[in-house]
């Protein structure tokens, strides 16, 4: 894998942080991703996206807090971020059974799993901001980038 590229399918950590200013990664995240010539979402991606938007979480002293976003604001957002030059929707076309199972240790595995494959059925990396996924990937022909 190069130490820069060009063109990369976007995990939605990568997505998220670069769309949510105080993000701990939003700066590296929105720059690699402005640094790409191209950039690719599917639907899982953005379908993670709003979910993470539109639910409460709760903060540091696990006090429950409303949503990020409304549901028009995130989708406002969504339509902003997947409107920047350079972005290229790219189908879930890759049936979740022609995964490998290759050290799949969970249910939590099968979207890293599934989006690994597809990065490399369509000769693109994937880029995550965790590392933890490179258990999943080829050993020989990797495809996971790990923004940061």
């Amino acid at each position: 894998m190069p130490s820069t590229l060009i063109e990369a399918l976007l995990d939605v950590n990568v997505v998220i942080a670069s769309v949510f200013a105080d993000h701990v990664m939003h700066g590296k995240a929105r720059g690699f991703v402005e640094g790409l010539e191209r950039f690719h979402t599917t639907p899982m991606t953005l379908g993670g996206f709003l979910r993470f938007a539109t639910r409460s979480w709760k903060n540091e002293r696990k006090e429950e807090q409303p949503p990020r976003l409304t549901m028009g604001e995130a989708q406002a957002k969504l339509r902003e971020f997947t409107a920047a030059e350079g972005h290229s929707f790219l189908p879930d076309d890759a049936p979740f059974t022609d995964l490998g199972l290759r050290s799949m240790q969970g249910h939590r595995q099968w979207t890293d799993a599934y989006l690994l494959h597809l990065a490399r059925q369509h000769g693109l990396a994937l880029a995550s901001l965790e590392s933890r996924m490179s258990n999943l990937d080829d050993a020989v022909k990797p495809v996971l980038f790990v923004v940061g």
